[in-house]
């Protein structure tokens, strides 16, 4: 038997047998709620209006379809945003469609703002466990007494504090994807600390070779190191423009010298042909 709309209560069940887990607005001939995965409308067959409702309901499939694309699987998390949807469905129902599209629209840019907020979270978040998992090895190894690996997970550390140092200075700006999940969103934080240690690990190496700063490699403590390997990780740029250099050296090093000039080409001078004397001194 087909349940009508004004009877539907929460934890029971609707005409489709899906569990209703919130109901929002409710009316003698139509009912709108959730369920675990989807916001539903379900109408009175008997209704004399049925063929607009479901006509009206028509007109919004698009708004809803781009609307239910931002929503995450599970919808209980975004509950707030969930009552504006059915709120924008309910209005449209019984004819109000601009202002339905108003709601979806203000909705979708809520749940724009939700998600960024999201990914900026699991990205910092996961850049901080990547340095705090960085310190944990350097322990480790000190408490074990790997003396010969402990210069590198020192410069790997301070490579890490700059990488999240950087990600803190720009938090405010960070783009992230609204279409990743969670998971994608910590790959991409702790692999900008890989990154950060890969580069600080290049500067250290560069110093000790006296490519680069060899002010500081001459110097009696590591603390000059540390802070290039720091300055590294902070900026992105750094390490490319130092390999941008080293490469054009190289090449302006290896580069054929220009050929010589062609020699001029000889000038010849033609004596000038004497001109014929005048008649009246011929006679």
């Amino acid at each position: 038997m087909k349940i009508k709309p004004d009877d539907f209560v929460i934890n029971g069940l609707d005409n489709d047998g899906n569990k209703i887990e919130r109901i929002y607005l409710k009316s003698m001939e139509y009912t709108v709620y959730r369920t675990k995965g989807s916001i539903r409308i379900d109408m009175d067959d008997d209704s004399d209006k049925l063929g607009m409702y479901v006509s009206n309901h028509h007109r919004l499939g698009v708004g809803l379809a781009r609307i239910y694309s931002f929503l995450p699987t599970n919808l209980s998390w975004s509950e707030a945003i969930n009552k504006q949807v059915a709120r924008a469905i309910f209005v449209n129902v019984a004819g109000r469609y601009e202002d339905a599209l108003q709601m979806l629209s203000h909705a979708e840019q809520r749940i724009i703002k939700l998600k960024t907020i999201q990914g900026r979270l699991q990205y910092t978040l996961s850049s901080f466990a990547m340095v705090v998992f960085v310190l944990f090895t350097l322990l480790v190894v000190k408490g074990n007494g790997l003396v010969e690996y402990l210069r590198y997970l020192e410069v790997a550390l301070c490579g890490a504090l700059g990488g999240v140092l950087s990600v803190a200075v720009g938090y405010s700006s960070l783009h992230v994807d609204i279409d990743a999940n969670g998971k994608t969103n910590c790959m991409i934080g702790m692999s900008r600390i890989l990154i950060s240690i890969s580069a600080a690990l290049f500067s250290y190496f560069a110093v000790k070779s006296e490519i680069i700063f060899t002010f500081v490699a001459s110097q009696h403590t590591n603390d000059g190191l540390y802070l290039v390997a720091m300055v590294a990780g902070f900026s992105e740029m750094l390490v490319p423009s130092i390999m941008n250099n080293l490469s054009d050296k190289s090449a302006s090093q290896v580069s054929p010298a220009p050929a010589p000039a062609p020699a001029p080409a000889p000038v010849i001078l033609t004596p000038p042909i004497p001109s014929s004397a005048p008649a009246d001194q011929q006679s």
